[in-house]
């Protein structure tokens, strides 16, 4: 089924008004070394619809199923949330993320807001929905 980009750009507009709860912290797209820290505040000044033209570039390049494979290894388990404000993440049900949020906390990729910033952000809020999906895929195995 090819869903035209303006329905994918609406119902993500409406997800980020629609949604309930939100995430706490903003997780890099590079890999931190310690897991037990809380990741860094995204700084706010580089949040400009033009910034999100080289971070959709950056996050595309990357693959969701290794990078959390990659994570386990070393020890990290965390889930990637959703955009905006939600009671689950991408690509989990809501009683199974509920469940599994026990044992794992969520983490949020750079960028990921509850505001729609301009065309470009909203390109790399789609992507990153995608790649939080995927890894949350891979994650759950180790959450549950």
């Amino acid at each position: 089924m090819n869903i035209p980009t303006t329905v994918i750009s609406l119902s993500l507009l409406l997800m980020v008004g629609n949604s309930l709860y939100g995430c706490a912290a903003n997780e890099p797209t590079t890999a931190k070394p310690n897991s037990s820290a809380t990741p860094p505040a995204v700084e706010h000044s580089n949040n400009t619809d033009e910034a999100f033209i080289g971070r959709l570039a950056k996050l595309q390049s990357k693959n969701p199923v290794t990078d959390a494979q990659n994570r386990i290894a070393t020890g990290e388990r965390y889930f990637l949330c959703n955009i905006g404000r939600s009671r689950t993440v991408p690509g989990l049900d809501a009683a199974t993320y509920q469940q599994a949020s026990k044992n794992c906390q969520t983490r949020c990729l750079e960028g990921v807001t509850d505001a729609v910033l301009g065309n470009n952000h909203l390109r790399y809020l789609q992507a990153a929905v995608a790649y939080s999906a995927s890894w949350n895929k891979v994650m759950i195995n180790v959450c549950q």
